[in-house]
């Protein structure tokens, strides 16, 4: 064979290769974590664990100053609203797709002190406006991902307003109107 041809099939190979990883890493590892949260709290639901320690891998490379609540959405049977209290400081809220893309983020200053409401929907709904007026609709682009809501925890003095945010974050299916 003609190294050439040699070349060329190895940068065929490579470039393929490359894209694979690329495309499914991602995916892989967002589909593992959807997984473990689904076997601990069900899809829809909020699950607050524990501050992270060095050693807790749940949220991949936590920071341990940050208190987590995780819920994995799915949207298959219909919207999904999101409600929290957040604390007096840092906090934010982050929606991701199944392929860990972050499609939709708000904090502390988004919001100036005002609760977290947002609708998941796979489409913009007048209704849901009608029904939730001071809800946010956020359209993700496929019907399942994550939404990580974090609060900041600098010492203990942040730790009780924390904790009252973290267990306030709800993940809840929105019946059908009627």
């Amino acid at each position: 064979m003609k190294p050439a041809r040699l070349i060329a099939i190895t940068l065929s190979l490579a470039a393929v290769l490359h894209l694979g990883i690329i495309w499914l890493v991602p995916r892989a590892i967002t589909g593992i974590f959807m997984s473990r949260v689904i076997a601990q709290a069900g899809a829809n639901h909020a699950l607050t664990p524990p501050l992270p320690t060095d050693t807790a891998r749940s949220v991949v490379m936590p920071s341990p100053d940050l208190l987590y609540a995780v819920c994995v959405y799915d949207l298959s049977a219909g919207p999904v609203r999101v409600t929290a209290q957040p604390p007096g400081g840092y906090w934010s809220a982050a929606v991701y797709d199944r392929n860990s893309d972050n499609v939709f983020t708000l904090n502390d200053h988004d919001l100036a002190g005002r609760p977290l409401d947002l609708i998941l929907t796979q489409a913009a709904d007048p209704t849901l406006t009608a029904r939730f007026p001071n809800a946010r609709q956020v359209p993700p682009p496929h019907a399942t991902g994550v939404l990580l809501v974090r609060a900041l925890v600098l010492d203990s003095a942040h730790m009780q307003p924390a904790l009252q945010a973290q267990a306030s974050v709800r993940c809840t299916p929105i019946a059908p109107a009627g």
